[in-house]
């Protein structure tokens, strides 16, 4: 708008009609047609930039009477789509906003002409602020695209470095928690994961070029990256849950887990009670140890680390699991509770099988034969070399943790659990290597109880009816050390026990029979074939008619038991025990029946 201000209301109708333009009585000659407004005014190539033709609308307005009144100025609009609703209203008012126009006025004006009248003009700045506008706009997208890109890479980096840690950290703390086996399992993801990732770092260098690759093996020996703290401590978590299972064992880890309090620093719960299960009990023990300990001093516990390692390893292997340590006696455990009868009777094959394995592998240990050597135990036993004696027995059992919150234990409490101890004791009595109960080889399969012979029918402490004693013969001495151990398939501790656990469950499938290693094992056959086929039908009818009263009949056969057949066996008559057979069980029989003067006692 351009326009003329007077200082007084009476002057802005004679200014309006003054201002009209090329008005004949105030220009006379010096009107210039409006036809040549947009040449004159437009066209004459001084402009910086294009200017717009002066539209008729326009041409029409400045012509007639100026009747818009704004701010104490008069003047009209000079685009031709505005135009004040009423005669003397001001259309920049009406059509703009106050961001919308911009005043512009003359500056060059002396103090006296300043104080009579003024021009100002009003500018329409639409466009200019609508453009203001669209950026901003886009400046505020910006910013807020900004700010949620650098909100979500703080995000990412919290959660990657911290939050999802420590989730990971409370869901391995709430799974130790609940079974501290579940450690071990851990161990073992976090090592496959660890192994994806080097496979794939691997499989990034073999598509790159060869030298990418130094690059970036340069670049990478060059930067030592330190691990975060919160996989230290998942880490640190890890491995305290692994001492904690390997503390308790597998047997006695889900025990305390299922009965411990889950209070912190709780005990035992003041309410819980003992679960009855069936299991197979079995107890190894070191025979001469008080005289191994008065040779080896401090040593002691090296050779029985030594040996433990032997029979849990051998325990876990057949599915079993290592129970408490009593100094020289371990207590190994079979759950029966909760398997199919075919599972229980494998399982009671099982437990056999791992008695004869550890006998194998104590006498082919390249550790423990360097003990036949040790000058303080050949002085006190001659021909030493570590041997252990065993026994088996099936029943039932109270299973529960036993402490308090300053110690807990997994404990077995039956009278079947003594048997088992009592029957390892009987394996020393009658110079055997494995007593089992008539209930352990009733569990078992036929074909293994064909191997199993009867050697006795008596009643040990902690059964009420007498049991019959079983054994599985064994000559360990035929095997030899094994001097150089086969190359381990890997020296990581996690794919040592994935292996395992993969050997182990292959002893499950349907076509592995155990009574079959007792013909394609080449340890137990060397172990058995001392015996032969003469031997076992031999004592198997002495006993017969040990058990019939028959004991003159049974005392002729048992002085025939020898483990391989003799041409003039029976022909001389016996007359000392330096003539009875060496076999165990025949001596301990006729030493029985002999202070009975081979009479049965009625």
């Amino acid at each position: 708008d351009a326009g003329l201000a007077s200082r007084t209301e009476e002057a802005e109708g004679y200014l309006g009609k003054f201002m009209q333009l090329n008005q004949e009585k105030n220009l006379g000659k010096y009107v210039y047609p409006t036809s040549m407004w947009t040449s004159r005014f437009t066209g004459s190539g001084d402009w910086d930039d294009n200017v717009e033709p002066i539209s008729e609308v326009v041409i029409e307005r400045t012509q007639k009477e100026w009747k818009e009144r704004c701010s104490g100025h008069v003047g009209i609009p000079v685009q031709p789509a505005v135009q004040a609703l009423a005669a003397n209203d001001c259309s920049t008012t009406e059509e703009l906003r106050c961001s919308e126009r911009e005043f512009v006025t003359a500056m060059g004006l002396s103090l006296v002409e300043g104080k009579d009248f003024s021009i100002l003009f009003i500018f329409d700045t639409r466009g200019t602020t609508n453009l203001e506008a669209g950026l901003n706009i886009l400046q505020t997208i910006f910013i807020c695209l900004a700010v949620g890109v650098g909100a979500m890479s703080f995000s990412k980096d919290a959660n990657e470095l911290l939050l999802h840690p420590i989730e990971r950290m409370i869901a391995k703390m709430e799974t130790i928690k609940d079974n501290p086996l579940e450690a071990m399992r851990l161990g073992d993801l976090e090592y496959r994961r660890e192994e994806v990732e080097q496979a794939r770092k691997k499989d990034v260098l073999a598509k790159m070029s060869r030298l990418k690759r130094l690059l970036f093996q340069y670049q990478y020996m060059k930067v030592v990256k330190e691990p975060m703290e919160t996989v230290l401590l998942e880490k640190t978590i890890i491995k305290l849950g692994g001492l904690l299972a390997l503390g308790f064992g597998e047997a006695g880890a889900e025990i305390v887990g299922r009965f411990a309090g889950t209070s912190p620093g709780a005990g035992i719960r003041e309410n819980a009670l003992g679960t009855l299960v069936d299991c197979a009990f079995g107890f190894a023990a070191l025979r001469n140890f008080t005289e191994s300990m008065d040779a080896l001093k401090e040593r002691t516990m090296l050779l029985v680390n030594q040996v433990s390692e032997i029979v849990h390893g051998c325990t876990d292997d057949w599915h079993g699991a290592p129970g408490r340590n009593v100094g020289d006696a371990f207590m190994l455990v079979w759950r029966l509770t909760g398997t199919t009868p075919e599972r229980q009777t494998k399982l009671a094959d099982m437990s056999v099988m791992a008695f004869v394995k550890i006998v194998a592998e104590i006498n082919k240990s390249r550790v423990l034969a360097v003990y036949r050597a040790h000058p303080g135990l050949l002085q006190r036993m001659k021909n030493f070399r570590v041997t252990m004696g065993f026994g088996l027995h099936i029943g039932w059992a109270v299973e529960g943790a036993i402490g308090s919150e300053y110690k807990i234990d997994a404990a077995y409490l039956s009278p079947c659990v003594h048997v088992a101890s009592r029957l390892q004791m009987c394996s020393l009595h009658y110079g055997v290597s494995i007593a089992l109960s008539d209930t352990a080889v009733s569990y078992c399969s036929k074909e293994l109880a064909l191997h199993c012979r009867l050697i006795d029918h008596v009643t040990v402490k902690g059964s009420r009816t007498p049991i019959r004693l079983y054994t599985v013969d064994l000559d360990p001495t035929e095997l030899e050390v094994v001097l150089k151990m086969p190359e381990p398939l890997s020296r990581n501790r996690f794919k040592i026990r994935q292996l395992r656990e993969i050997r182990k469950n292959e002893k499950w499938n349907e076509d592995v029979f155990i009574p079959d290693f007792f013909t394609s094992d080449d340890d137990l056959a060397a172990m058995r074939q001392r015996y032969s086929k003469e031997f076992f039908h031999r004592f198997s009818m002495g006993y017969r008619n040990y058990e019939a009263g028959e004991w003159l009949a049974a005392r002729d056969m048992f002085f025939t038991c020898h483990y391989q057949p003799k041409p003039d066996v029976g022909r001389d008559p016996v007359s000392s025990e330096d003539q009875w057979p060496e076999d165990g069980p025949s001596r301990i029989l006729l030493r029985y029946m002999k202070s009975f003067n081979y009479e049965p006692p009625q």
